[in-house]
């Protein structure tokens, strides 16, 4: 029986554009973890028995999701492609503009959809059930700003290395996070300008580092430390469990983060935990915090040597840096209370690499930080375009190569 306040249920497959709206929606309120059948089935006003028996179990929904984004995505790259084809030849300044203009309307007209792409890449390093069902995706969006990159002249080791795809892909995330600041979005289309001119500063013209570092400092903020009296009041488990809380977030994202897990790794009641945190966004707000606390640490580092032991010693020994980069700002794009951090990080990519470019290409000259900012942004996005591990490792060793020989090759 229908009552006068409830919805009436079709019992009909919903359609595609319907199915990709009501997923959307969920994963921007809610993230991947909040996509199941039941909140799914809801907002298509159907019952999850219609999902299960047009689509299958969850995974099949997934999939269906997936494969109503890659048509909508095709749409938005064919209207691309026709730009692209009415130009011709794309100078170095257009190329640049055209990638920043694509690059806003990924962050601001298609949000959800973008979300959406960037979620489920991040729950692939953890999740096998998901690059089937995004393989083809993936590989459509690729496939369009490698010939992109190839027609804007973009240095054919940056697109075999994997780089600029991984460079998209960390500007698109930071730009779900941060579009609305000001600061930043001026920053993006800088950074974009000395992308395509080459990467390197150029002698007669120091407008543009001036520039970024008068941006760098806006989007910064000073690291919040607990007073004296509130540490001594904390728990000594509270500093732990904040810590793994970050390597959760880092590894396996916000659905992964769960009390009982967290309790169980410092060894304390999971009663105990829930206490002090008792919702899953206190955890994550712990492990937030954290997180930022240890990308400012290590790119602070002095020297190489002081990099490294922060890098391979206690939390740095678990805590990939790249991948808590990217999901902090994942989170940001949900979490308003996450921008300032978000857009702390995003000022302070590539400081260590001004280092270790000045040690390895010391005849090098015009890296500077914006340069450094941009090659940063490549290396961030790549790293999270796969499983952690010796192959990872190993993509992103090849492409700061790449990158390494594209500043050398306009000495």
């Amino acid at each position: 029986m229908t009552g006068p306040g409830v919805a009436k249920r079709s019992r009909k497959a919903p359609l595609d554009a319907d199915l990709l709206a009501a997923a959307c929606g969920i994963v921007g309120s809610e993230g991947l973890a909040g996509l199941s059948l039941r909140p799914l089935a809801e907002a298509l006003a159907v019952s999850v028995t219609v999902l299960t028996s047009n689509y299958g179990a969850r995974a099949e929904v997934l999939a269906a999701v997936c494969r109503a984004a890659c048509g909508q995505d095709q749409l938005i790259m064919a209207r691309w492609r026709s730009t692209l084809d009415a130009l011709g030849a794309i100078s170095p300044a257009i190329g640049a503009e055209l990638a920043e203009s694509m690059l806003e309307e990924l962050a601001s007209q298609h949000r959800g959809l973008s979300l959406l792409y960037l979620e489920l890449l991040h729950a692939g390093a953890w999740d096998v059930t998901v690059p089937p069902m995004f393989a083809a995706w993936a590989g459509a969006r690729r496939a369009f700003w490698d010939e992109f990159g190839g027609r804007a002249g973009i240095a054919p080791g940056l697109l075999a290395s994997g780089w600029w795809h991984g460079y998209v892909i960390a500007e698109l995330a930071y730009g779900l996070a941060l579009g609305p600041l000001t600061p930043y979005r001026t920053l993006r289309r800088l950074s974009l300008r000395r992308l395509f001119a080459g990467g390197l500063a150029a002698q007669a013209d120091d407008g543009d580092a001036a520039l970024c570092a008068l941006l760098l400092a806006q989007m910064q903020t000073p690291l919040q430390t607990a007073a004296h009296g509130e540490a001594a009041r904390e728990p000594a488990w509270a500093a732990p469990a904040a810590r793994a809380c970050g390597r959760w977030l880092a590894a396996r994202g916000v659905h992964g983060l769960t009390h009982r897990a967290i309790a169980a790794e410092i060894g304390i009641a999971h009663t105990t935990l829930s206490y002090r945190y008792p919702t899953q966004r206190d955890l994550v707000i712990a492990g937030l915090e954290s997180i930022v606390a240890h990308i400012r640490y290590a790119v602070d580092a002095a020297s190489l040597t002081e990099l490294q032991r922060l890098r391979v010693e206690g939390d740095g020994k678990q805590l990939d840096l790249a991948r808590a980069s990217f999901a902090v700002a994942l989170a940001a794009a949900r979490m308003p209370e996450l921008t300032a951090c978000t857009a702390d990080m995003r000022s302070r990519r590539g400081n260590n690499l001004v280092k270790v470019f000045m040690k390895y290409l010391p005849q090098a000259r015009g890296i500077d930080a914006l340069c450094a900012q941009v090659v940063s942004m490549g290396l961030t996005g790549l790293s999270n375009t796969e499983p952690p591990g010796d192959a990872s490792d190993e993509t992103v060793a090849t492409a700061f190569g790449a990158a390494a020989e594209w500043l050398r090759q306009q000495q």
